[in-house]
């Protein structure tokens, strides 16, 4: 073939291909799309329109538009996000493994999401590691100086952060105000190998605050003063949807909130930076040098949660 091209197996078992000429389509039915440019997916739990691939002189990239996910070399798409693809790059969707066949130099566009309803949402339970970085004090760090400063000093965060854990092969679930929640899943990898990767996120994130700090010395007054905290847990959680959106993924489980929990007090009413519950530190304990800090309470928490502190390099 002349274009990249996907390759997969039918129903049938038998293989498929599709070039990639500009766009090919993926979902259920994909209404009013050309046969050529669609891949049709006979699953309840994809999406009418499920994801968008997309080719620009040399670039290809996938946009999920999807409400039961999109996975790409095992890991989830966040809700709505683009993920650039490279030769051999496989894309599950719907029990469907899809090849990517790319031209040398092929790797980005981005087009707008369309999200159409009756499309069988599944509530899944699945272990996860979280991962959420809280900035200390925001709202007097809000109060005391301009938003133009706030936001451009979140932005460089978010941008920062964002690109630590899709290095580190995780997924965003939120930029929440003044926190970024990131998750792993378990089930693309054995469970300790994704509390790993998400500890060594934890990690170059704290080492990148000093870097947020010096690109913005001198242009932005809000940076000299940025602290934060993390908290990483890991258990069961139902992986589904609130509303309609496909933004609207929701991780619902004690281990999420205490997450919150943990990333509010690291750093400040607790002097270490990057917190993390039993569960956490009972998978990763031979790969990083931990704290046992004891059994601690936690505010909106009834009882005590034994925590440890993961030691920075």
């Amino acid at each position: 073939m002349s274009h990249p091209y996907l390759e997969w197996l039918d129903e049938n078992q038998q293989v498929q291909r599709r070039e990639i000429v500009d766009k090919v389509f993926i979902g259920r039915s994909c209404k009013g799309i050309e046969p050529q440019k669609t891949i049709l997916i006979c699953n309840a739990q994809v999406s009418r329109d499920h994801a968008v691939i997309s080719r620009r002189a040399k670039s290809i990239q996938i946009k999920d538009m999807s409400k039961n996910g999109t996975w790409v070399n095992g890991i989830r798409l966040a809700a709505g996000a683009s993920s650039d693809l490279a030769d051999k790059d496989i894309i599950d969707i719907g029990g469907v493994s899809i090849t990517v066949y790319a031209q040398s130099g092929d790797t980005v566009t981005q087009e707008s999401a369309i999200l159409t309803d009756g499309t069988m949402v599944t509530p899944t339970e699945v272990v996860v590691t979280n991962v959420v970085a809280d900035v200390r004090k925001f709202s007097t760090f809000s109060q005391n100086h301009a938003s133009a400063d706030v936001y451009a000093l979140m932005k460089e965060i978010f941008d920062t952060f964002n690109s630590i854990v899709f290095n580190f092969k995780g997924t965003i679930k939120d930029y929440a105000g003044d926190a970024v929640y990131a998750f792993w899943d378990h089930h693309v990898e054995p469970i300790s190998q994704q509390a790993v990767l998400a500890c060594q996120a934890a990690i170059q994130q704290s080492q990148a605050i000093e870097d947020i700090r010096t690109a913005l010395s001198g242009k932005n007054v809000a940076a000299a003063n940025l602290e934060m905290g993390w908290g990483i847990t890991t258990g069961k959680v139902t992986l589904s949807h609130y509303g309609s959106r496909a933004a609207d993924l929701a991780l619902v489980g004690d281990c999420t909130n205490l997450a919150f929990r943990l990333s509010g007090i690291a750093n400040k009413d607790l002097s270490e930076k990057i917190i993390m519950c039993t569960q956490t530190a009972d998978l990763v304990r031979d790969d990083f040098t931990l704290q046992d800090l004891g059994t601690i309470p936690i505010k909106g928490r009834t009882g005590n949660e034994h925590v440890f502190a993961l030691n920075l390099p």
